[in-house]
Order: C-alpha cells, then structure tokens, then sequence
C-alpha cells in the first residue's frame, strides 16, 4: 500500500511539473515564431 501511495505522490508533483513544461515550451515556440513572422514582415530598409 505505501508503494501506490508513492506512485500517487509521484504523479501528483510530476504532472503539474510537466504542464507548466509544456506550456513554457509552447509560449517560447510562439514567442520565436512572431518574432520570425515579423522580421519577414516588416520593410527592408
């Protein structure tokens, strides 16, 4: 019983730290891929 207590401990700290992970990942990708459609965008001067 203590192992699945473990397991359930571990799972419950694992998954948040793995949402925030993705999200961050995803907001860098997003930020580097505005940032890349803007340099496109904008006039050479």
């Amino acid at each position: 019983m203590l192992y699945n207590f473990e397991l359930q401990l571990l799972g419950a700290i694992l998954l948040p730290v793995m949402l925030v992970a993705g999200i961050v990942l995803w907001y860098k990708r997003r930020k580097a891929d505005q940032e890349l459609s803007d340099a496109e965008n904008s006039p050479d001067l």
